[in-house]
């Protein structure tokens, strides 16, 4: 079953923080956004936003989706983990497993040798197969670092209702001593629990940023030659456009915040591309804090929107104060960013270093 703790945490606050990245391309970037999803003559084209200007005019924007940015930070922090570690060796796993009760043992067994043999692409895999299931088969529990494209081993809500159907499971947590969710999922999310860490889309700092047609060509693989007719233009934002994008975390402790960072450090490695083709030299970026915010859970009994938000932006031209594409963030991020060039704040409520 799930943490009672993890799901309790999470109905109130005690720690808040927006932070504020800048994004700057250091080789081009591309997410495609499908055949078909943009109005632009390009056989691939890069994903936009339709904005909705003054005056009713719309205009498609290109951004980074922040699902994307929230996808390669997380992979990265699974990596860094599970390499900081070794897996159980098959010695560890089969004293545990030897201490679960028979049918859970059998239910589970069964399960991952289905799974292995799946990505064997065999038809099945029997006890007398194990050199083969163990080879396969890791388990990283120092910290606890699940696999998320693992039904066996993947973090999930299981319910009151489904518990007797996936009691092996719960039984293969129990005797891991792995807390639910795991250290990655606790920051992330999983099926069935939202994260601690939100990610926004990434706005370019200019309206409509350059951009480039590449011609690529497929290339066969059995020659290793260019395939005849087969050229292909795909669209990608150049090198040395900025954009920024905030995260929100809530109710992060400083050891997973130090772990969020690991995959944000990851990315200015130059080691995770952002995006599509980065195996071929795309999405490679910088990414930098520009400020962060910590906001009390007191600042509920106040009225945030008289007092800070309208107070802050009264007067100011979004479109000078910063190169911050203030128009397409709430307002309450809006103020914030205002505050940081300001120097200000909203007393010990909202403190912005």
């Amino acid at each position: 079953m799930t943490n009672g703790n993890e799901h309790s945490d999470l109905a109130r606050l005690h720690d808040l923080e927006v932070r504020l990245y800048a994004l700057t391309t250091r080789s081009h970037l591309r997410v495609g956004a499908g055949e078909g999803t943009a109005d632009v003559a390009v056989e691939n084209p890069i994903i936009r936003a339709l904005i909705l200007k003054e005056g009713g005019k719309e205009e498609r924007v290109p951004y980074i989706p922040g699902s994307s940015l929230h996808g390669v930070v997380r992979a990265w922090v699974e990596k860094a983990l599970r390499s900081g570690q070794e897996p159980l060796s098959r010695q560890e796993m089969e004293t545990r497993i030897a201490g679960m009760e028979e049918a859970d043992r059998k239910n589970l067994l069964d399960a991952a040798r289905k799974e292995v043999a799946a990505f064997l692409n065999k038809g099945t895999l029997t006890p007398n197969d194990d050199d083969e299931l163990y080879a396969h088969w890791k388990v990283y529990a120092t910290p606890h670092v699940c696999d998320p494209l693992s039904e066996v081993d993947k973090c999930e809500r299981i319910t009151d209702r489904e518990s007797q159907a996936r009691k092996w499971k719960v039984a293969w947590w129990a005797t891991l001593e792995r807390p639910v969710p795991c250290t990655v999922c606790r920051i992330f999310g999983y099926m069935g629990q939202r994260g601690r860490a939100k990610f926004t889309h990434a706005w370019p700092t200019t309206e409509q940023p350059p951009l480039d047609v590449i011609t690529r060509v497929a290339i066969n693989r059995l020659t290793g030659a260019a395939d005849e007719g087969k050229l292909f233009d795909l669209e990608a934002i150049p090198p040395g456009v900025t954009f920024h994008f905030f995260t929100i975390l809530e109710n992060l402790e400083p050891g997973q915040k130090a772990d969020l960072e690991k995959g944000v450090r990851a990315i200015n490695l130059q080691l995770a591309g952002v995006g599509a083709h980065s195996t071929v030299g795309f999405g490679m970026v910088d990414v930098k804090r520009v400020f962060t915010a910590t906001i009390s859970p007191h600042v509920f009994d106040h009225d945030v929107d008289a007092e800070f938000v309208e107070k802050t932006l009264a007067g100011v031209d979004l479109k000078r104060v910063t190169d911050v594409a203030l128009d397409k963030v709430p307002r309450f991020f809006q103020a914030l960013v205002v505050a940081h060039k300001q120097g200000a704040g909203f007393g010990d409520l909202i403190t912005i270093v």
